[in-house]
């Protein structure tokens, strides 16, 4: 079957082909067809005199003046419908047939949200109600205010073929369901369509989402609540991303990790949290929710399926870890009826964690510390106010609204934080970089790179002490640093080398005189200057080689004075390393006596 050009080309000739396809398009629009096949009712219609010469009343308001012109356009096209019906030919057109997902579809700059809605139908007698009925019918909202209805085509039988298609002309791999875990009100969508809502700034939003998260749960570094902010973020519009964020909420028992995971799902869209399920439920349940996904004690999952405990585990450990890339986040099965279904677990997920997780899944996460609140945050911590729930529904709302106001704007940033971006590190931190720069306030950009950096520096490994104290000295002499303190060295190769350090038999590298002395046999250090106490706690200082920091990067030397480093043991990153200085630290600010 010949496209509306070639027709146009074989009916009107190169010179009028294009007239011929303006005119075409309007009396579509007039008549509120896709196709010509869908326009074939009013071609025929005892009005098309009345239609004709409404739409070049159109065709003359928007400043197409030839009227008589576009009157012998639209009878050519009024003959070739008359011939091709006429002649009772079938069209047969063969296409390829590549239908879309649309839990993760981003299509010609849009986003779809798939919505349950409840249509009843009653009719009235002179008595009053004779009968009514209800169905679930899942209509599609399209991010440029149009709702979308779902076809479902027949063969020449009149039976179903299980090709479904949206109004706009989209093949959809399956029936879109709407989610059991929508987070968009049917009131919100329809402001959303009649563009009769007040606009918030994501600036704002994303204030109340960490005052959210804030009250929820006590983290020791308070820019974790502007990570985990962008990552909600990240889920009303993970579509237009090709990569997500995988966050991993890692602390002891009684940190609060349950109690963030619930705080976000509460705020995300369309979010789902799993518990203590099998891996297939749990499996299935990503594959329903296409929004966040909290999954509460990795642990668990394993041990909740007995039968095929290790296998079954085993796959979805690896499903996770491809979940967080669109084009390998999808996996066929055999479901409970033995034919083969794709399901799609792409999306942001958050997941929780004792014990961590393995190397691979790891270097494709955002890690998040919990901890117990200390005893001297208490007070402050019961002091934060909070969301309440219905608040809560008006910000997902008004994060919907948004998310598809502002498609356009957030790909284009997308793309350019992309742009490059072949390493998974940026791949995974592009969505992120994108929410901090739209956000736009002081400290949340610099919030997720510092995140992002933990992360780099964290998946690596080291074979030896000796290669993790060389990646912290390039690291120091990256930044410029003139001079050092031999703790701050040991305590940041303790971080790196990922190993616990109890009191009890600690390794030797972390005892300052094998520092000290590695790192001048190394060739980083040219001299020592002496020694200073930080809070008590007695250290050398060693001046690093201007050499080894031009040999990383460095063309000035940093500002950091030699105890900065030192910014509080709430908020430290090495708090749970032993440090030596802690001790005096805490007494002097009054929590030890």
């Amino acid at each position: 079957m010949d496209t509306p050009f070639e027709l146009a080309m074989n009916l009107f000739g190169p010179g009028e082909a294009g007239e011929g396809l303006i005119t075409l398009g309007f009396f579509l629009g007039e008549v509120e067809a896709q196709t010509i096949q869908d326009s074939i009712p009013s071609w025929f219609s005892p009005s098309f005199e009345g239609i004709a010469e409404i739409v070049l009343e159109v065709m003359t308001e928007k400043g197409l003046l030839n009227g008589a012109r576009y009157q012998e356009h639209l009878d050519v096209w009024r003959k070739h419908v008359m011939e091709l019906t006429g002649e009772g030919k079938e069209v047969i057109q063969r296409i390829g047939y590549e239908p879309v997902d649309l839990g993760s579809a981003f299509l010609d700059g849009h986003l779809y949200y798939p919505v349950q809605t409840l249509i009843r139908k009653s009719s009235f007698g002179q008595g009053g109600p004779v009968n009514s009925s209800e169905r679930i019918d899942v209509v599609v909202i399209r991010s440029d205010r149009t709702l979308l209805e779902i076809r479902e085509s027949k063969d020449e039988h009149g039976r179903r073929t299980g090709i479904t298609r949206l109004d706009d002309g989209t093949l959809l791999q399956k029936y879109p369901a709407g989610s059991d875990h929508a987070t968009w009100s049917w009131e919100s969508i329809q402001s959303y369509l009649r563009e009769d809502y007040p606009r918030k700034p994501i600036a704002n939003l994303a204030m109340r989402i960490v005052r959210h998260l804030r009250k929820a749960a006590w983290l020791p570094d308070e820019n974790d609540y502007w990570v985990l902010t962008c990552t909600v973020i990240c889920s009303y519009v993970q579509a237009i991303f090709d990569a997500v964020p995988l966050i991993l909420l890692n602390g002891s028992h009684n940190s609060g990790k349950s109690q963030l995971g619930v705080a976000m799902k509460a705020v995300s869209c369309n979010a789902v949290m799993i518990g203590m399920v099998s891996p297939s439920s749990m499996m299935r349940l990503m594959d329903e929710a296409r929004g966040l996904v909290v999954i509460d004690d990795l642990e668990s999952i394993g041990g909740a399926d007995k039968s095929k405990g290790k296998e079954k585990f085993s796959d979805m450990m690896q499903t996770l870890k491809l979940s967080y890339k669109k084009e390998t986040a999808k996996k066929v099965i055999t479901n409970q009826h033995r034919t083969s279904e794709t399901m799609n677990f792409f999306g942001v997920k958050v997941i929780s964690n004792t014990e961590g997780v393995d190397e691979i899944l790891g270097s494709r996460m955002l890690h998040v510390s919990t901890s117990q609140i200390p005893k001297h945050e208490v007070d402050d911590f019961l002091q934060r106010s909070g969301v309440s729930e219905s608040e809560l529904r008006v910000l997902r709302d008004d994060l919907h609204t948004w998310a598809f106001d502002h498609v356009a704007e957030i790909n284009e940033i997308y793309q350019e934080e992309l742009a490059g971006a072949s390493e998974r590190e940026k791949e995974i931190a592009a969505p992120l970089r994108t929410i901090a720069r739209l956000i736009r306030l002081e400290g949340v950009l610099q919030a997720v790179e510092e995140a992002v950096g933990r992360k780099a520096l964290a998946q690596r490994t080291f074979s030896s002490a000796e290669d993790g104290l060389k990646a912290v000295l390039n690291g120091l002499a990256g930044e410029g640093r003139a001079a050092v303190s031999v703790i701050e060295i040991a305590l940041r190769l303790r971080a790196v080398m990922r190993v616990p350090i109890t009191r009890r038999n600690p390794p030797v590298w972390t005892k300052s005189d094998w520092v000290s002395k590695k790192a001048r046999s190394l060739g980083y250090i040219d001299e020592d200057l002496g020694r200073t106490r930080i809070y008590g706690y007695q250290t050398k200082q060693l001046k690093i080689s201007p050499e080894k920091r031009l040999e990383n990067g460095a063309m000035e030397l940093s500002e950091a004075k030699i105890d900065t480093f030192c910014g509080g043991c709430k908020r430290c990153p090495y708090n749970k390393l032993q440090c030596e200085i802690m001790p005096g630290r805490l007494k002097k600010e009054g929590v030890l006596g």
